[in-house]
């Protein structure tokens, strides 16, 4: 029994905890990388609509050039659809630049002056009797504008490539510091796993002494795989072809893969790296099990049944993290009937419906626009959640009722639950928080994290109000 007692529970646990770490670090890391690259793609859009405006005030004044000195129609077209786009890129710029109050000052003043230009502009150009009345050599040096105007334009694009300078450090640092971060959890892994190993190795040795009884085995499979590596090296041959092909394919979809490129990553290690080190503790400690069935007993059944039971709840965070990833990736958008998956809900849940007595209401709900399996997903995790906090023997009682505003369907799904305290009503949409103890209530404390993911995926906000003991209510959005 001691000896089991030394098989690494306490370097198990600081396993688990590695991984649980490692995990939270490479969420974090996609988070933070994702800000920081729409920030400074902001930048550039910044900049590279600065120089587009300052090119759109040039062909103003080349185009106005054109016609007062040759009096052509294309170039009098010309200049007002220039004046349609500088009005349509200054519109679009102030709203890149209204975070920063001077860059939203700098260029309101230069749209200012560059309206009164404009406006003077105007008038030479189109009125015949002013352009008639001032001295040529006036009218050309009023036709002049757009030099005066450059200096804005470098303040601008200054103070918007220090800007850009910024969130690349900061873009930089968060790199640095997620990296070292990961490393350390990774060294703590290895070391646990390290250490578990250690403790583990005499049964290790057992299992080797195996090992001559299979080599008469390995020698057999030798031929085998001769013949095998021959029909490989055909297969490659053909996997190389294909390579060709799919790289072809890879430049059609260089910027699709731009943007899953750390979202395939995190789904790798969600579903293979981090588990990997959960099988083999999973397949030693059966292995124990089986080879040593007289060692196993009293409390050692105990720690084997916890260490068991830890694995396998391992898996199921491990797992609804990767279904989390992959919110808003299952198809496009589509119209849905809401009565009708609500419906479906229902025949999913019939069993326990009788079982308990469950009355589900609804008002006669809208058709939306949205994706069809996360939507459904959001009212069954809903419905399911107002059933488990209804403990027997009180009888659920379910409500679904919605208004519509001009821009969204407001919806709300009230129980007759136990209800939540006002101090948690922020942290229940949080990924991996509970308010209960496994013992009470099953299940990982994701649900909740997905509804909110779900509806953030349409545009749209989710929160409760509760009363404790009488029920809560579940309040969301969806974007029309």
């Amino acid at each position: 029994m001691k000896r089991i007692r030394k098989v690494g529970l306490t370097n198990f646990i600081l396993l688990v905890s590695s991984l649980i770490f490692a995990i939270f670090l490479i969420g974090f890391s996609f988070i933070k990388n994702t800000e920081s690259v729409e920030e400074i793609a902001q930048s550039w859009e910044i900049k590279s609509n600065i120089r587009k405006v300052s090119s759109t005030i040039s062909r103003i004044e080349s185009y106005g050039l054109a016609y007062r000195f040759t009096g052509k129609e294309k170039y009098k077209q010309e200049l007002l659809n220039a004046e349609k786009e500088y009005d349509s890129l200054i519109i679009s710029l102030q709203e890149l630049v209204s975070h920063n109050a001077l860059q939203s000052k700098r260029l309101n003043d230069l749209d200012s002056e560059l309206q009164k230009n404009l406006k003077i502009y105007r008038e030479i150009i189109f009125n015949k009797t002013i352009r008639d009345s001032i001295h040529a050599s006036s009218i050309n040096e009023s036709l002049y504008f757009s030099a005066p105007l450059q200096t804005n334009f470098e303040e601008l694009l200054i103070t918007a490539n220090e800007i850009l300078e910024r969130r690349i450090d900061r873009y930089t640092l968060w790199k640095f510091i997620i990296l070292g971060a990961l490393g350390f959890a990774t060294i703590i892994v290895f070391i646990s796993l390290y250490n578990l190993i250690q403790k583990i190795k005499p049964l290790i040795e057992e299992l080797l002494s195996t090992q001559e009884q299979l080599q008469t085995s390995n020698n057999n499979l030798k031929n085998t795989l001769t013949e095998l590596e021959k029909s490989n090296a055909e297969k490659e041959r053909e996997i190389k072809a294909k390579i060709v092909a799919i790289e072809e394919t890879k430049k059609l979809n260089e910027s699709l893969i731009a943007k899953n490129q750390q979202l395939d990553h995190f789904a790798y290690v969600a579903s293979h790296d981090l588990q990997e080190p959960l099988r083999t503790v999973s397949n030693y400690l059966e292995i124990f099990q089986e080879d040593f069935p007289e060692r196993v007993e009293g409390d050692a059944v105990m720690y084997f049944d916890f260490i068991n039971k830890a694995v396998e709840r391992m898996r199921k965070l491990i797992s609804g993290l990767l279904s989390f990833s992959r919110l808003g990736t299952s198809g496009e958008m589509q119209k849905i009937n809401l009565n009708k998956t609500v419906d479906k809900i229902k025949q999913d849940f019939t069993v326990v419906i009788e079982d308990r007595g469950i009355t589900i209401e609804s008002d006669d709900l809208p058709k939306i626009v949205g994706y069809r399996i996360e939507i459904k997903q959001l009212f069954q995790n809903l419905i399911s959640n107002a059933i488990k906090f209804t403990p027997p023997p009180k009888k659920p009682h379910i409500k679904i009722t919605y208004e519509e505003t001009e821009n969204y369907y407001n919806f709300h799904i009230a129980d007759n639950g136990v209800g939540i305290p006002e101090k948690d009503f922020a942290k229940i949409f949080d990924m991996f928080s509970r308010l209960h103890s496994l013992k009470d209530y099953e299940g990982q404390g994701i649900g909740l994290a997905f509804c909110k993911k779900i509806v953030e995926l349409h545009l749209g906000n989710i929160w409760v109000s509760s009363t404790l003991g009488e029920g809560t209510t579940v309040h969301f959005t969806l974007k029309k």
